[in-house]
């Protein structure tokens, strides 16, 4: 198994899908994981038309400017910086020009300090051109020698790394044949020793993965796997924000990779929690609990609150922002409380409700004064960033609490149904998104049915 004695990678991707993070923000990024003892950082937003949809283009001279500033911050904190380049939805792997323009994108990118690259195959359909299949016979013997060529040229002489991400880089999309009935076996068979492979667990974005499940990668792809991780990433649903704790990965998973990687929130002030317990994660030994490093981390990023007025976020606040916006699996302690009490209030009459409607009373003031003090934070793109997540849970939970003052003073939806002045058809809960979402419902065990069965 060979992954040609390179350091372990420990640090951040900028993978995701949408508006790239501003050069201030990556400087900023780079002095979080100096200061976290995270050592990589992988530059690739899909959104960078010369990354993905442009990539035959070389880089202007003021481009290329940003890019060299961002290898030379990397390089003063010690920090590997990697470039990516997605040629996949175009490339015709049989044409000989195709390869040159690739070829003269990874040259200006060592001429500007580069020597760590990725290429990515990620998010393509698995079709090949006939020239493309009667040249290489499959989609993943073309990508290996695509990569080889590019590593045994450009690379391996300066001791560069490079990482593969396959077509499918996730188990379901192999179990799916998808890229080829043996698509992960001929990756094994054909890409160089010293590439590495990205991976992203069992899903792509995975709420678990087991040492066992790398193991059997392992076998297949012949090298240890650097793990793309998937877990904070939201650019799949931007309503959502993930602020909960790295999880979900044991101890032990750390023997089975040769790095973890990940690709989190599209907002960049959003991703404290998850870096810093990435670190925690890399550094424990013996047990760890991310739920306890999750505390730590939160109460590391309070002092990033701070507000002009006296009424500051207390760590509570900002517990219980994390905790209602989670992980994608699942909600912090402090929201599913919260969820059980309103549906228990929903469907239960006032005389049982007990303390649960104290409780979520204190809960709806605490959201709203969260709200009103996010508007006051000195750092503006904190609240840029959860504006309006916050202020969509503050409405729902107003609404809710009208329903409950109705409910107690004897309201009865068999009788009179529930109204509200302030939550009307269309203003509230509007757009098609909304609409079409209330056609088709989810189950508990994911099976999807038109919302009337």
């Amino acid at each position: 198994m060979d992954n040609a004695g390179h350091p372990f990678l420990k640090g951040v991707i900028e993978g995701f899908y949408g508006r790239p993070w501003s050069q201030q923000q990556r400087l900023e990024l780079l002095g979080w994981m100096q200061a976290l003892e995270l050592n990589t950082y992988l530059y690739c937003p899909k959104d960078d038309l010369k990354h993905r949809a442009l990539w035959r283009d070389c880089y202007t001279t003021d481009e290329l400017q940003g890019l060299r500033e961002l290898i030379e911050a990397c390089r003063d904190r010690g920090i590997e910086f990697l470039y990516g380049i997605a040629p996949g939805l175009t490339i015709r792997y049989s044409v000989d020009g195709e390869m040159e323009l690739l070829r003269a994108r990874f040259r200006q990118l060592v001429e500007a300090g580069c020597r760590s690259f990725a290429i990515l195959f990620d998010d393509i359909p698995d079709e090949m051109a006939e020239v493309d299949r009667a040249a290489f016979g499959s989609l993943a013997k073309a990508q290996c020698e695509t990569a080889n060529t590019i590593f045994n040229e450009q690379l391996a002489k300066r001791d560069g790394r490079l990482i593969f991400c396959p077509t499918p880089y996730c188990q379901r999309m192999a179990d799916d044949q998808h890229g080829g009935a043996d698509y992960l076996g001929e990756v094994g068979r054909h890409l160089a020793n010293g590439i590495d492979i990205f991976w992203t667990g069992p899903e792509i974005i995975s709420r678990e993965i087991t040492v066992e499940s790398l193991v059997a990668l392992q076998n297949a792809v012949r090298r240890k796997p650097v793990l793309w991780d998937n877990l904070h990433a939201n650019d799949y649903d931007m309503t959502r924000l993930f602020l909960g704790p790295y999880s979900g990965r044991p101890l032990g998973l750390r023997e089975q990779v040769a790095g973890f990687m990940i690709n989190p929130n599209c907002e960049f002030e959003a991703n404290f929690v998850a870096l810093k317990t990435l670190a925690s994660y890399l550094g424990a030994t013996g047990s760890w609990s991310s739920r306890d490093a999750c505390g730590e981390a939160l109460a590391a990023w309070l002092p990033r609150f701070s507000t002009v007025g006296e009424d500051s976020v207390t760590l509570d606040d900002l517990t219980l922002l994390c905790d209602a916006f989670y992980l994608p699996h699942e909600n912090g302690e402090l929201a599913e409380q919260l969820y059980d009490d309103v549906r228990w209030i929903v469907t239960q009459s006032p005389g049982d409700w007990g303390e649960r409607q104290d409780r979520l009373r204190k809960r709806i003031r605490q959201v709203v004064g969260l709200a009103r003090k996010l508007t006051e934070v000195h750092r503006r793109e904190l609240f840029y960033a959860f504006n309006r997540q916050v202020w969509e849970l503050r409405e729902e939970l107003e609404l809710i609490e009208q329903f409950m003052e109705w409910k107690r003073a004897g309201g009865d939806t068999a009788t009179k149904p529930f109204h509200s002045g302030n939550y009307l058809p269309g203003t509230c809960r509007g757009g098609l998104v909304r609409r079409l979402q209330q056609l088709i419902s989810f189950r508990a065990d994911g099976s999807l049915v038109p919302a009337d069965e």
